[in-house]
C-alpha cells in the first residue's frame, strides 16, 4: 500500500513519521520546503515527493494533511486530487473550518471521485511524538471512514467516528475554545492569588487537588509557565484561528 502525507511541521513530522515505519509499502511525504520532506526521508525511511504538482502521489490510496488552516487545506486538496484514483481518502488532520470540509468533501467526490475526510487531533506535539494522539474522525462514507481508520491508527492512542465530513473539525473547534478558556481562566485566577500574596505553585497545589484542576493546571501551567520555558509548540496565532472558527 502506498500513502502520502502534506505538511511536515511541529505536529506532522512526528505523525507522518509512525505512517512510513508502522504501514507497509511506501509512505510519500511533501513540505513546502522540500529540505524538510528529504530531512523526513533520511530520518524514517520515508519518500520525499520532489515534483510540485503532486503527481508523485498517484498511487497512493490515502493522503493525509497536516496543514495551518483549511485554505491550506482547500488548495492542496484541490491540485492533489486529480493525481489520486477514484476512491482514494484525503484525510485532514489541520485544525479546519466544519463548513469549508463540507465543501471540500462535496466537490472533491463530485469531481474526482476522492473522499475527503476530516480527522483532526489532540494532544500536542508530545502526543504526536508517541503515536498516542486524540483523532476525530469525520466523514460521509463509512467504508472510506474504516480503510482510513488503519493508516490514522498509526499515530493515534484514540479514534472516535464523529459524523459526517465536518463534524471531527467541529468538535476540535470546541475542544480548543475550552482549552483556551481554562488557560486563560487558570491565568487570571493565579494572577489574583498573586496579589494576595498566594505563590502560584502554592495555589496549584491546592487546586490540582480540588475541583478547579484541568489540563492546564496541571501541565501547562507548572511545567511551561512557572518554569518560564514557555516552548509547549502550539503557537498563539493558531490558537487564535481555532477559537474564531468555534464563533
Amino acid at each position: 500500500m502506498t500513502t502520502g502525507f502534506c505538511g511536515l511541521g511541529a505536529m506532522g513530522h512526528e505523525m507522518a513519521g509512525h505512517m512510513a515505519t508502522k504501514l507497509q509499502g511506501k509512505c510519500i511525504v511533501w513540505n513546502r520546503t522540500l529540505e524538510k520532506a528529504k530531512q523526513h526521508a533520511a530520518r524514517f525511511g520515508s519518500v520525499a515527493a520532489t515534483a510540485d504538482d503532486f503527481r508523485d502521489f498517484s498511487q497512493a490510496s490515502a493522503v493525509v494533511l497536516c496543514l495551518p488552516t483549511s485554505a491550506e487545506d482547500a488548495a492542496v486538496s484541490k491540485a492533489l486530487a486529480p493525481h489520486l484514483a477514484r476512491g482514494a481518502c484525503i484525510i485532514s488532520c489541520t485544525s479546519g473550518e466544519p463548513e469549508e470540509t463540507r465543501r471540500l468533501a462535496t466537490s472533491l467526490y463530485e469531481s474526482c471521485g476522492v473522499h475527503f475526510l476530516d480527522c483532526p487531533v489532540s494532544g500536542g506535539p508530545a502526543g504526536a511524538k508517541a503515536g498516542t494522539l486524540t483523532c476525530m474522525l469525520g466523514a460521509n462514507d463509512d467504508e472510506a471512514a474504516a480503510r482510513c481508520t488503519g493508516v490514522v491508527s498509526t499515530f493515534a492512542g484514540k479514534i472516535v467516528r464523529t459524523g459526517p465530513a465536518g463534524s471531527g473539525h467541529a468538535v476540535k473547534s470546541i475542544n480548543n475554545l475550552m482549552n483556551s478558556a481554562h488557560l486563560l481562566l487558570a491565568t487570571e485566577g493565579l494572577l489574583a492569588l498573586q496579589q494576595l500574596g498566594v505563590k502560584p505553585d502554592v495555589a496549584l497545589s491546592v487546586i490540582n487537588s480540588s475541583s478547579g484542576r484541568s489540563l492546564q493546571t496541571q501541565e501547562r501551567l507548572p511545567k511551561e509557565v512557572l518554569t518560564r520555558a514557555f516552548n509547549y509548540g502550539f503557537k498563539l496565532p493558531l490558537m487564535a484561528k481555532d477559537v474564531r472558527i468555534a464563533e
